[in-house]
């Protein structure tokens, strides 16, 4: 299995809208039998940030995740990991990320659920930079003729 796409769908995943996320997975009509290994839980964890954006790391903050794992039929495991106290939208993301593992499910959940929720960040992404740029303000500086 390709990690970096792993990496990728299951970011995808975790930054969706729960409402998308639900919309897209209803859509789909799948309903596979899984077992839960770890129920839905919440906790904390520590934001890192790097002065400068490449200098000593300092702890920036701390925030609510939502983490959960479960097990298909055929025993390949899904996990799903999330900011916020979401439960559901955890529990979806596990499942996704599961079926996303196997063959016989991968194309259409690329198709039908990934590429559709990238999209909708995409968008989002581009209208927040539009925002912003509305408000830009360039600052200049009059050079005086006398040194």
């Amino acid at each position: 299995m390709d990690i970096a796409a792993r990496q990728q769908w299951l970011a995808t995943l975790a930054h969706s809208r729960s409402e998308d996320l639900l919309r897209f997975w209803q859509q789909l009509e799948i309903d596979p039998e899984c077992e839960v290994i770890r129920q839905p839980e919440v906790g904390l964890t520590r934001l890192q940030g790097r002065m400068g954006g490449t200098g000593d790391v300092f702890n920036f903050a701390d925030t609510t995740v939502t983490r959960t794992v479960i097990r298909l039929a055929d025993g390949t495991l899904g996990y799903g990991f999330i900011q916020g106290r979401d439960k559901h939208k955890a529990m979806l993301v596990a499942i996704a990320d599961a079926l996303l593992q196997q063959t016989e499910f991968h194309l259409r959940l690329q198709t039908h659920l990934i590429q559709p929720l990238a999209e909708l960040q995409q968008l989002a992404k581009a209208n927040t930079a539009k925002e912003m740029a509305s408000s830009k303000v360039d600052f200049f500086t009059l050079v005086r003729g006398e040194d």
